[in-house]
């Protein structure tokens, strides 16, 4: 209305409004109802992509359509890369299987250590700190050396297929108490039962 105005009073009449041209309008397409279907046995009627507007992608469907695409590398490619996850994954659980056969050995190694320089104490009372500090760091570092390539290759014997015997060999062999090791897995099963109810930091 304001537009109208302002013009009357520059022209001096009403401007004729002009009748708007036509205007080709496209026709709006069907809805179309997508239906995917990846059941065996299927979920859908297979006669529901003749209804109007519907259509259905089954696994048929997906199987002709891929018949003749060159998908074979691909599929290939995916199989090598599950199959290589699963057998690291495999390989992850056996070895942390055996780790608190392990831990309880150095706790063991550190236990020996403790007591040993608690002996050496008592032989020589007049031990002053600094060299009492160094015999215990020279002692552990000795011990340290003796159980790391141990430790590793049995990690690494433990982590192949048929590896679980590992743990019990180790367990023999150190004499370990069966309690210790049961009380360092009841630990790890502890902190990572805290790590999941307290979620992402």
């Amino acid at each position: 209305i304001g537009a109208l105005a302002a013009a009357a009073s520059a022209i001096g009449r009403i401007p004729e409004r002009r009748r708007p041209e036509a205007v080709d309008v496209p026709q709006r397409p069907e809805p179309v109802l997508f239906l995917l279907d990846l059941a065996m046995p299927r979920d859908v009627d297979a006669a529901a992509h003749r209804l109007p507007g519907v259509r259905l992608v089954d696994i048929e469907s997906l199987a002709e359509a891929s018949a003749d695409a060159p998908m074979a590398a691909d599929v290939d490619q995916v199989r090598r890369i599950v199959s290589d996850e699963v057998a690291a994954f495999g390989a992850a659980q056996r070895a942390a299987h055996i780790t608190p056969t392990v831990v309880a050995l150095r706790t063991m190694a550190a236990d020996v250590v403790a007591g040993e320089m608690a002996r050496l104490e008592g032989r020589l009372p007049g031990l002053d700190d600094k060299h009492r500090a160094e015999i215990t760091q020279t002692v552990r570092r000795v011990v340290d050396k003796l159980l790391h390539a141990p430790t590793v290759r049995v990690k690494q014997l433990a982590a192949e297929p048929g590896g679980a015997g590992y743990a019990d060999a180790l367990r023999t062999l150190f004499d370990l108490d069966p309690e210790t090791v049961a009380s360092v897995s009841r630990a790890e099963e502890s902190t990572e039962k805290n790590a999941e109810n307290r979620g992402p930091g």
